[in-house]
């Protein structure tokens, strides 16, 4: 079956679905389950004048796997972009006194708060400002894996920047010098510097997202299926737990590791086709929390919340 022509994966597919025989088996086709959601509709149209529109609109995207792989990623930018919710610009406020962070936009948002954009080292952060606002934007802290040149000096700006210590800087056996700081929004920041012949190991950015499940290989899985991750490094122990494992969207790399309960943030995922992907993310097991759109600030974007209950707004530049 895996050197079989996409076109005629789907051509079975959707003969089950009118058929109404069971297609649940097409998730697990990383190329065919996105377009199963949509397929899927035959079941309430069953007509065959339909049934061959859109098996022809069907055919036309099957080079979904590709939507994904965005070229028209803002400067600066990777593929996926942590989108911090905080209550106000204290947490702004840390990042520069801490990281040495630069500010480089920021715009009011009437009715629901303040965007700020900044950078740090090689990595961008978005920042939403919620201020008296709440609902679906309220404070939504995470964790990061951060590189510095001298991760003990850091350590001790951000304890005296209001942060709390969870581990004290030590030398790792997977090759860094880190240690861990809770801020007073509860972020979770490992700062690090590599061992090795840089500050910043050639695999990672200044920053990179830590993501925490309790089932890491499911949730590899998921992204795998939504957003076509490709998995980079697993680290196993007896018993089936992950404590480290990476994969890449794009050009840009997650860390995850558990089992351990998730601490759900937000991330701006840039991607050549919004639509295509937003209905690739409910195929894998997303929920939907906004259809595409376009919005104001230039962008298409769809909002969803994937099984872990982290918010992605996966964005197209218009």
């Amino acid at each position: 079956m895996a050197d079989e022509p996409l076109i005629d994966r789907l051509d079975r597919i959707i003969d089950a679905l009118v058929a109404r025989e069971d297609a649940t088996a097409a998730l697990g086709d990383a190329e065919a389950a996105p377009l199963a959601r949509v397929a899927a509709e035959l079941r309430h149209y069953p007509r065959r004048d339909f049934t061959m529109r859109l098996r022809a609109q069907l055919e036309g995207r099957t080079k979904m796997a590709t939507a994904v792989a965005a070229r028209n990623i803002r400067a600066g930018f990777t593929s996926v972009t942590p989108y911090v919710w905080v209550p106000d610009r204290g947490f702004a406020d840390f990042l520069v006194r801490v990281f040495d962070a630069v500010e480089t936009s920021v715009a009011e948002n009437p009715g629901h708060g303040t965007h700020r954009e900044l950078r740090i080292g090689s990595s961008m952060l978005m920042i939403g400002e919620t201020g008296e606002h709440g609902g679906s934007a309220s404070p939504r802290p995470v964790a990061f894996h951060v590189f510095v040149e001298d991760a003990d000096a850091v350590f001790a700006k951000a304890l005296n920047a209001g942060g709390t210590s969870l581990g004290e800087p030590a030398d790792r056996p997977y090759g860094e010098r880190s240690g861990f700081i809770r801020d007073s929004y509860g972020n979770h920041w490992y700062i690090a510097t590599s061992l090795g012949p840089s500050a910043v190991p050639k695999e990672l950015r200044t920053i990179t997202p830590f993501l925490h499940a309790q089932n890491v290989g499911e949730y590899i899985g998921f992204l795998q299926r939504a957003f076509g991750a490709v998995e980079e490094a697993r680290h196993e122990m007896p018993g089936g737990a992950v404590p480290y494992a990476r994969v890449r969207i794009g050009d840009a790399a997650l860390e995850m590791g558990g089992p351990v309960d998730p601490m759900p943030g937000a991330y701006f995922l840039y991607v050549d086709d919004a639509d295509a992907v937003y209905e690739q993310a409910l195929v894998a097991g997303a929920t939907s929390l906004s259809a595409p759109a376009d919005r104001p600030t230039g962008d298409r974007i769809a909002f969803v919340q994937d099984p872990l209950g982290n918010h992605w707004y996966i964005a197209r530049s218009i």
